[in-house]
Parts: C-alpha cells; structure tokens; sequence
C-alpha cells in the first residue's frame, strides 16, 4: 500500500512539473478612438479643388487591434518549442484585419534556446524591429505609415508568407537575423521569393540598428500577387502586371536607426530608403496638383510608391518625455523625399506630429494626437483615411483608448 501511494505522489510530481513545463496564454490588444481628417474630400467637375473633413471611428489610432495564443513548451537544456497564432481585429466594423486572415498577423511556430530563435510560418521582417525601437511607428502608430512612402519602407510591419525566421542569442548587447521568404513558384526558386537580414546592439541608454529587405517579383495579375511579401502589393514595382518578369527584384529596403536615453528623457532617429529598380519609364508630365488633385496612393504617378516613383529617403526624429509614473509627451518629425522618373522636381512630404498618453493602469492607456503634413511636387497620400481633395496641406487630430490584456 505504501508503496502505490508512493508511486501515485510521484506521477502527481511528474504530472505538476509537465504542466509547470507546458503554457498557453491567450493575450490581445483592444484599440479605438475618435479621428477627423481635413482635406479628403473627393474633387468633382463643379468643385475640383474640394477639400471637406471627415469624422470617423478609427480601430487602432496607436496600435492596431488582435487577438492571439501563444506558448512554449520546455525541452530540457534551456531549449523550448514555441507557437503564435495572432489575428487582426477592425473594432468599428466587428471585421477581421489582413484581408480577412484568421490569423494573418502571425502564425508561427519554432525552436528557441542557447542557439537562437528559428520560427517558420507567417510575420514580420526584421526591419520592424529596427523600426518599433526607433521610429514614430511605436508612439504615433497608423498616423505615420503614409509618410513613409505609403508604409514601402516596412515601417508599419509589413508581413511575408511561408517565412524561415532565424535570430542569433544576444551576445555583449548585439543580436542578428536572416529570413527567407518561399516563393514557392513551380519550376523556380526566384519567382516571389524575398530575403532579409539586419542587427541590432543595446547597451543602457544606447541602442543602434540597421536592416535590409528586398523582394522578387512574383505572379501578378490584375487582382493577385503570388510573393511571399505580403507588403509587396502596396508598391507600382511589385504589384503593376506590366513592370518587371516574375523573378525580378522588385523592392528593396534599408532602415538604419538609433536612441539614446536620459532619465526621463529619450532620443531616437531612423533613417530608411526605398528603391522600386523596376520603374525606368516615366510617367505622364507633372501636373498642376492644386487644379488636379486626383491620383491613387501607392499605384497612380506621382504619388508614394506610385507607377513613376523609384527612388524615396525618408528621416524620421522624435523625442519622448516621460511624467512619473502617469504619462508621457512626444513629438516627431518625417520628411520623405521622392524621384519620380521623368520629372525635374523632388516631390516631398513633411509632417509634424505631437501627441500625450495618460495611463489609466498597467494595462489602459488614454491618448490623443494632432498632426500636420505638407506635399511638394507630388499628391499628398493623408495622414488618415486618405486625402483625394484638393489641398496640399492636411491635418488629423485624434483620441482613444487602448487595453491590453
């Protein structure tokens, strides 16, 4: 008898420390405030240079809702197995983000331990990490990505399919990463594929990084693109039927940035560059962009990212400010600058941006934002919910509630 309540106390121990071993945690983001936009009022033959406001409910001002699981299993040795499964959520309509995507913000599993973290699946490049530490994507959120060549860059998370993921440890402050991107095309490994590669050193206050990123072009028709780059789409290069073979390198990115903290007081800076080298031909001759202020953001000439735009830099500064324990100021400035084949002028876009978070916990945060940008020699792409009226200047100011759980 002794002897079985022995064993039922050991496989109860053995039981215990499996399910000490053993974690799943459901986890998410829930984001929504009240957004007006100037000048985005659609220009008509009786109005040309219209530029009305818009009022809206806008889900994810500073971070984009989603839901997730993820959790990790011990493997002895300091080696776990992980997974994520995370998905977008558009709180205004109740639908999902990613085109629909159950879990198209990431869905992932790997190996992490003494010799790196290996995922593979769907996520984000490296570059977003460079840009989350450095950029006014962490404090401002969906307020920049237009600003920063209609989000080319990767500076809002562009995600790639049928990814291999791989990190090295941390070793004296510095890590390093490589990820490749399947295009999983029949008959070739270059249609659709996309590669990465980029590292990061913190040490303190400092911290200094730097990624790059190029696409291939995949099959692309009128209404699909077969690229692993999921990001690919937004940019003429990758996505026009009529640029470039399937194979060809349609995109590539660098992003370079840093911080520095004082106390209360943080710094931080990045500078990114786009180049779409399948753009050669130029496009109609530049327009009066007052007269007519009408062309599609990321596909139409003259716009970021657009069918004549191969070239684009883009500076991105700010300043933090922490107040105890309770809340934080902060301010950016983004000026991006844009070639476009077969004009005379640079096309640039400049936006200042301010805002305040007041924590309500650990866990919820109030914020408000204003901002204002500027075109140049080009069509302003908005600062929300896009900008086809006729203005070269435009303003967004908005406040929310963010809860993470």
């Amino acid at each position: 008898m002794k002897k079985q309540l022995i064993a039922l106390a050991c496989l109860g121990s053995v039981a215990d420390l499996v399910v000490a071993q053993s974690k799943v945690d459901v986890y998410g983001i829930l984001d929504s405030g009240l957004a007006y936009t100037t000048a985005v009022a659609a220009p008509t033959a009786d109005a040309p240079t219209a530029h009305g406001g818009r009022a809206v409910i806008h889900s994810g001002l500073l971070q984009a809702s989603r839901f997730g699981f993820r959790g990790s299993e011990s493997l002895g040795g300091n080696l776990k197995a992980l997974f994520v499964l995370e998905g977008g959520l558009n709180l205004d309509t109740g639908t999902s983000g990613q085109g629909g995507a159950i879990f198209g913000r990431r869905s992932v599993l790997g190996l992490v331990g003494d010799h790196g973290d290996l995922q593979l699946g769907r996520r984000k490049d490296f570059s977003d990490e460079i840009a989350s530490q450095y950029s006014s994507i962490t404090p401002f959120g969906t307020f920049i990505t237009a600003v920063h060549g209609n989000n080319l860059d990767r500076i809002g998370g562009n995600r790639a399919n049928n990814m291999v993921y791989y990190s090295t440890p941390t070793m004296h402050g510095f890590r390093a990463n490589i990820t490749y991107g399947f295009g999983e095309s029949v008959g070739s490994n270059t249609i659709g594929q996309s590669l990465g590669l980029g590292g990061n050193y913190a040490d303190g206050p400092f911290a200094i990084g730097a990624a790059y990123w190029q696409s291939r072009k995949g099959n692309v028709t009128q209404t699909a693109n077969s690229s692993s780059d999921q990001g690919a789409s937004s940019g003429a290069g990758c996505h026009s039927v009529d640029i470039g073979r399937p194979g060809d390198v349609c995109i590539k990115t660098w992003i370079a940035g840093a911080r520095y903290k004082w106390d209360k007081l943080s710094v931080r800076g990045t500078y990114s560059r786009v180049i779409q080298g399948l753009i050669v031909d130029a496009g109609p001759a530049a327009p009066d962009f007052v007269k007519t202020f009408k062309s599609t953001a990321g596909s139409g000439a003259f716009t970021a990212g657009g069918s004549n735009n191969r070239h684009i830099a883009i500076v991105d500064v700010g300043l933090d400010y922490l107040i105890g324990n309770k809340g934080k100021l902060k301010a950016s400035y983004i000026q991006s600058r844009y070639d476009f084949v077969g004009a005379n002028d640079t096309g640039t876009l400049a936006q200042i941006i301010v805002g305040g978070e007041y924590y309500l916990s650990k866990r919820t945060t109030l914020y408000a934002t204003a901002s204002t940008m500027t075109a140049s020699n080009m069509y302003s792409p908005g600062i929300l919910n896009g900008a086809p009226g006729g203005a070269d200047d435009t303003a967004a100011f908005g406040a929310g509630l963010r809860i993470v759980y």
